[in-house]
């Protein structure tokens, strides 16, 4: 088989690979909406919906993740992630409060012997649905 040869059956067989994609691609999007119509949903309709919430900006905070060791008379805050020390007090309601006025932590995950409890601006939380 000569060069020539080799690419004619090279682009034979691109040829028949893109169709193939095509193919794919159009027997998907008959599909979905095929199911669309069956359940009422209009395609156009979700598509300007789509593009309407593209352009709102999201932002993630990292809320740190803590857990406490306990002492004689005080109780010791670590960051779990990165092992580094945070605060230390006497009662939980006080370590919120530290946590919030000396290292400016606003929300944080707190793993107290078997409690788990948030940190909310100084203040303990058992449920987030406390937060107004």
């Amino acid at each position: 088989m000569d060069m020539y040869e080799f690419l004619v059956l090279a682009q034979g067989f691109m040829l028949g690979w893109v169709a193939c994609r095509f193919y794919m691609a159009w027997k998907i999007h008959k599909t979905i909406k095929k199911i669309a119509d069956d359940n009422g949903i209009d395609l156009n309709d979700m598509a300007e919906t789509f593009l309407e919430t593209r352009g709102i900006q999201t932002s993630v905070i990292q809320v740190p993740n803590l857990f406490t060791e306990l002492t004689k008379n005080s109780i010791l805050l670590y960051n779990k992630d990165t092992g580094k020390f945070i605060a230390q007090a006497e009662t939980i309601e006080e370590l919120a409060e530290n946590v919030y006025k000396f290292d400016n932590i606003k929300f944080a995950y707190v793993n107290h012997n078997t409690e788990k409890f948030w940190f909310v601006e100084g203040k303990v939380r058992t449920d987030l649905k406390e937060i107004e």
